[in-house]
């Protein structure tokens, strides 16, 4: 079987699951898990299996969805380092720092992003402003 990934971020502050978000950790990773496998059962044909979605699901904040952790560790268990040594620790070690990273270099690109288009809205409307009174 053919194993593809569905990476995707959720965003626990949106409107329509931030109740459920504050109150238990994981909800939109856990929302957003559950719209997939809808989404990839709809499309499985009886009798074909030669391929297998594998969801991979993290929160903007940084929280794993439960199938990317089970399928982290999973491929922890079969991993070999160079010497050809087993160790599931370090790999999921290894993995947890290289996915939070990432995602904090996403949040960062975001903020800047949402920054960036403030101040051109400050700018102009301090143009606007200032051209009111500007005399030609």
């Amino acid at each position: 079987t053919d194993r593809q990934t569905d990476r995707a971020l959720s965003y626990p502050w949106a409107s329509d699951i931030l109740a459920q978000a504050a109150e238990k950790d994981g909800a939109a990773a856990a929302r957003r898990e559950a719209r997939k496998i809808t989404k990839y059962s709809q499309l499985e044909l009886p009798g074909i299996s030669c391929m297998k979605f594998v969801l991979l699901v993290f929160e903007h904040f940084g929280r794993w969805g439960e199938k990317a952790i089970k399928y982290l560790q999973e491929l922890s268990h079969s991993s070999h380092d160079d010497a050809g040594n087993k160790n599931p620790r370090e790999f999921m070690c290894y993995w947890r720092k290289r996915i939070s990273t990432s995602l904090q270099r996403c949040n960062a690109k975001t903020i800047a992003k949402k920054l960036s288009m403030l101040t051109a809205t400050i700018h102009n409307n301090v143009d606007d402003f200032c051209n009111q009174f500007y005399v030609h």
